[in-house]
């Protein structure tokens, strides 16, 4: 997929005519829509339909359109940095890179929650001081391939279960419940059927609908789910919640520590819902690679003692006949 097939994408899409998208990027037309015909192809479906009427997006491009906005301006804000600092223009990277050249890099879902981040900041603070780590916050299925780059040294993130990246260790076993209004009282497999069928259920969207494919798609079979509301972001789905009228299936260790206000609860699901795992992850050729061990060990505990059995059971934080330990 081409830079230059994005940008004549969203130029389309703002002028609603090749000719005028053409004359705003100073190409002509055979080439602007070469270029759109290269973009299809690629995505292998059509993103606009061509009538008398001019150009207008198809449902495919109109759900592709943020996304193509969002790496094209990621690109162009990443190039503004990387170039020389001048009238206008932002921070060199020289300043805003500054830091140890042995730094390490962790990466943390922005899924996890404030309790959990804290557990693996205190891990690194204390393993390299204030200054020895970055935290990087990026959707898992991004920090695996940077993992797998060799860009990150750690990685905390939700996993699939696949054995997303060869290098990783589960940290947390957690549990699948109900969020809905308090209003909502539910007891019992009908009851909480009868929830799902009269409530608009809230989907998360791509880059989380594509990591737990498998995860979502037993949910949407097992419980026949059929109305949804997409959404990107955990606040505003928090939102929404707290409106009455929807309802979604969510970790506990998604949600922050003060969103079960008196608006907001959980409802246990029983057996049938897949267990999640969060784990730790580390690229191989890091220069602390050899502590991986001793890093594991220090998140479980720290996890283990902030949040308790209200999220799930740290791994490591056991007995030795394997139950879990108190508070834990």
């Amino acid at each position: 997929m081409d830079l230059e097939g994005l940008r004549s994408f969203l130029a389309v899409a703002r002028h609603r005519t090749i000719s005028k998208a053409a004359a705003s990027l100073h190409v002509t037309q055979p080439t602007m829509s070469l270029r759109l015909r290269r973009l299809e192809d690629g995505l292998g479906f059509p993103l606009f339909e061509r009538g008398w009427r001019g150009v207008t997006l198809t449902r495919r491009g109109a759900y592709f359109l943020p996304y193509a906005a969002q790496l094209v301006r990621d690109l162009a804000g990443a190039s503004a940095v990387l170039g020389e600092p001048g009238h206008g223009r932002p921070l060199s990277f020289a300043t805003v890179a500054r830091g140890r050249a042995d730094q390490l890099v962790v990466g943390v879902d922005p899924w996890l929650t404030g309790r959990l981040t804290d557990a693996v900041v205190d891990t690194f603070h204390a393993a390299t001081g204030p200054a020895g780590f970055r935290i990087s916050s990026r959707p898992a299925p991004t920090l695996i391939d940077l993992l797998e780059l060799g860009h990150l040294d750690y990685a905390v993130y939700y996993s699939t279960g696949r054995g997303d990246v060869s290098h990783a260790r589960p940290l947390l076993r957690d549990r699948m419940v109900l969020v809905h209004h308090s209003d909502l009282v539910l007891e019992g497999e009908s009851a909480v059927r009868e929830a799902l069928a009269n409530h608009d259920f809230l989907l998360f969207d791509n880059p989380v609908l594509t990591h737990h494919a498998d995860v979502t798609t037993r949910l949407i079979d097992h419980y026949g789910l059929t109305r949804f509301r997409v959404v990107d972001d955990l606040d505003v789905m928090l939102s929404l919640l707290r409106k009455g009228d929807t309802i979604s299936i969510l970790p506990v260790s998604a949600l922050p520590p003060d969103s079960r206000s008196a608006k907001v609860s959980i409802t246990e699901l029983g057996r049938f819902p897949p267990e999640i795992t969060i784990d730790l992850g580390w690229h191989a050729g890091s220069g602390r690679a050899a502590e991986s061990g001793a890093f594991h060990a220090a998140i479980s505990a720290a996890v283990g003692a902030a949040v308790g059995t209200a999220v799930g059971t740290a791994i490591g934080q056991q007995t030795p006949n394997g139950s879990p330990t108190p508070g834990s």
